[in-house]
């Protein structure tokens, strides 16, 4: 039996061409042919071998097969039939046992579902970058299943994850990502890495989720309130929040009881002001439901 070598140009070359299969830039099909990126990947999830992993989007199985090599059982989810049809191929030919393919759009079922049984699995994947924002709001709205996950993203956007006040980068995706979990940028990862070659290079980045820091209702108004200042990020927040309160002079007793100043922009506070903004609001809104201070 011989060894593939899914990181080999001329290797995925002949796959395609074996299983007449051009890359979709709709489905942001490039596939990983730096072995030493890999490595880094799957260096940054501590992997163990008792761990479950699940990885989205695995293509022709860089990822995947080295994986499979470390850890007790891999759950990869691929939307499409031919390049499940490859996988599926190539893991009958080398006789790997531990991999769970599934054909699957990965937001269109609740990760347990996806999880087949584990009841946890750390998330390790080179994801494409359409999907990044929906991707990760699916899997943290499960993220007591998930211990750790370490994604290759657009570098921009990974700049995103873990910018803070006063960065260019800032947003509402800062903060949704930053609420959930502990967010670190591991490192750039060169276009020259993938074939086709994408435009942009990307990143590393290394989530671990954290629990809730509010109770439900005070979670749904940091949300709501950071997309709506981020939405008209230009403006101050007494400004910006109107369209949620209908009441400037409203928002502006908010703000002070939030210690914000209402000339304020969104960019301009950091994680632990919005929490307090949230709370306040809450408190404000809905007294009888508001936690103790």
């Amino acid at each position: 039996m011989s060894q593939v070598n899914p990181f080999s140009l001329r290797q995925i070359r002949a796959w395609l061409q074996e299983y007449h299969v051009r890359p979709s830039k709709g489905w942001g099909q490039n596939f990983l042919t730096d072995r030493r990126v890999a490595l880094r990947v799957l260096e940054a999830a501590h992997l163990q071998p008792e761990d479950a992993v699940l990885e989205v989007g695995p293509g022709l199985g860089a990822l995947t097969l080295l994986l499979s090599e470390r850890v007790r059982h891999v759950i990869a989810v691929e939307v499409d039939a031919r390049l499940v049809a490859i996988l599926q191929t190539v893991l009958e030919e080398q006789q790997i046992e531990n991999i769970t393919l599934i054909q699957a759009n990965a937001l269109s079922q609740p990760v347990p579902e996806l999880l087949r049984g584990e009841t946890e699995a750390k998330v390790v994947a080179n994801i494409p970058y359409a999907i990044t924002s929906p991707l990760l709001e699916h899997l943290l709205k499960y993220k007591q299943c998930i211990p750790l996950i370490v994604l290759t993203v657009q570098k921009e956007v990974a700049e995103r994850l873990v910018a803070k006040p006063g960065d260019t980068a800032y947003g509402a995706l800062s903060l949704f990502v930053q609420y959930h979990t502990q967010a670190e940028y591991l490192g750039r990862v060169p276009n020259t890495a993938f074939y086709p070659q994408p435009e942009v290079d990307s990143a590393i980045v290394r989530l671990t989720p954290l629990p809730d820091r509010l109770p439900s209702l005070e979670q749904k108004w940091f949300f709501k309130l950071t997309r709506a200042g981020f939405s008209k990020r230009r403006k101050t927040l007494r400004n910006a929040l109107t369209a949620l309160f209908e009441d400037a002079d409203r928002i502006s007793a908010l703000l002070r009881r939030s210690g914000i100043h209402p000339a304020t922009r969104a960019e301009d506070l950091g994680l632990e002001q919005w929490l307090t903004l949230a709370q306040q609001t809450v408190r404000m809104l809905y007294p009888e439901s508001a936690s103790t201070p």
